[in-house]
């Protein structure tokens, strides 16, 4: 049974004008991808929506495909039945609307939307990066768990929270948790992490879960099949386990919690066990009219997105009936594929302290009539020229060495 979800009806409102829909193209054909995902299947069975400008949501799809729950932290979930979709993967009802292809979907609720990016990476696995007195495992709906090893024997420091790649010339790995608010990477090669003092992190070969106790916070609420805890730092809802400290934390929201449906703010000592669930070992403070704090404004990621063309150097692009924007996709491994509008080229590109540089390898050569071939020459010049990328929030922005703007491009919604 579909539940209300308040928080959602506002979407038009935090969208705002960047969240607006625009006209559909066809996508360039992408090599093959190292996770490769069904065509018109979501990205993974567990989804954490990342909607610049919007309201971040998690989306659970089920085993036969045929449900999608949608879930924001403290509130009600919406369940979605799903739809006859000509490409992608689509649900909803009469009021909501979940459409996507890939890594990228658009939310819509009473006719209006957001575009949103799945955060971290779907169906792939834990990786973990190790180095002097610091672990950190990435898990792949973009949040993480790290232990930091104490100085004079002192015991170790547990954080969580949610990671996220940054592109600004480079790319950076951020981390924001509950206890150090921000932790930024530079990735280097063989994916290698190094911090600003040049501590070297490398990736181990068996993922680790870094079981400990970690100081959590966020919005409790006793539902009929358990307790529920929404927490802050990680925008992630689980489950509460029913042993060690539970009755203590049930106890305390059934004294203060004004209806059946309120989500009371506390503060807890907890662990993680192996099916996901939160163990509860201290109760530390209930604060009821607290609430967790926004979340840091976040972009669409440069990998795994495929942009549209929007400008090339400086000038808006227009399209008549039956013509296709130039489009863009880069993937992990280093290979992107595009789109010239008429004709589709692939090849390499590198990302690094050095700059972004694309390598063009085969191109279809179909006749492209005017103004298409026109379009085509000069997309296929200014990618050649690229030397830097800056995001921000849909928006790609790709400059040459001068600095110069060459090509603008957002992140395809749908």
């Amino acid at each position: 049974m579909k539940i209300g979800l308040p928080s959602l009806v506002m979407l038009a409102a935090i969208a705002g004008a960047a969240m607006a829909q625009t006209p559909a193209a066809p996508p360039a054909t992408p090599p093959a991808p190292r996770a490769p995902v069904e065509e018109g299947q979501p990205p993974g069975p567990d989804v954490r929506y990342v909607c610049p400008g919007g309201t971040d949501f998690s989306a659970h799809f089920s085993k036969d495909g045929d449900l999608a729950t949608l879930i924001v932290p403290g509130q009600p979930e919406i369940e979605l039945p799903r739809q006859r979709s000509g490409s992608g993967f689509a649900y909803g009802d009469s009021y909501y609307e979940l459409r996507g292809r890939g890594r990228e979907a658009t939310l819509t609720a009473a006719g209006r939307s957001m575009r949103c990016h799945a955060a971290g990476r779907p169906g792939e696995p834990p990786r973990t990066f190790a180095g002097p007195g610091l672990t950190v495992t990435l898990l792949p709906d973009g949040t993480f768990r790290l232990r930091q090893l104490g100085d004079d024997g002192k015991p170790p420091v547990f954080d969580l929270g949610q990671w996220t790649q940054e592109v600004d010339g480079g790319v950076r790995l951020i981390l924001r948790g509950g206890i150090v608010g921000r932790r930024a990477f530079r990735q280097a090669d063989g994916d290698r992490l190094i911090t600003d003092n040049g501590t070297e992190l490398t990736p181990i070969a068996d993922s680790e879960k870094i079981d400990g106790r970690y100081q959590l916070e966020g919005l409790y609420r006793d539902a009929q099949d358990g307790g529920l805890f929404a927490e802050c730092s990680t925008g992630r809802t689980y489950p509460v386990a029913p042993s060690g400290a539970e009755p203590d934390l049930e106890r305390a929201w059934v004294e203060a919690a004004p209806s059946r449906d309120a989500q009371l703010f506390f503060q807890i000592v907890g662990r993680f066990i192996d099916d996901g669930q939160i163990e509860v070992e201290r109760v530390i403070n209930l604060k009821p009219n607290a609430t967790c704090p926004p979340a840091a404004p976040r972009s669409a990621a440069l990998r795994g997105t495929e942009w549209r063309a929007l400008e090339i150097d400086g000038e808006r692009l227009t399209f008549g009936n039956g013509q296709r924007r130039p489009t863009l996709k880069l993937d992990d491994d280093g290979k992107f594929a595009a789109s010239t509008g008429c004709n589709n080229l692939g090849g390499n590109y590198t990302l690094d302290p050095n700059g972004l540089r694309f390598i063009a390898g085969p191109t279809t050569l179909a006749a492209c009539p005017a103004p298409s071939d026109a379009i085509e020459r000069r997309f296929i010049d200014a990618l050649a020229a690229i030397k830097s990328a800056q995001i921000a929030a849909t928006t790609l922005d790709l400059k040459d060495a001068s600095g110069k703007l060459r090509l603008r491009l957002e992140a395809r919604g749908r």
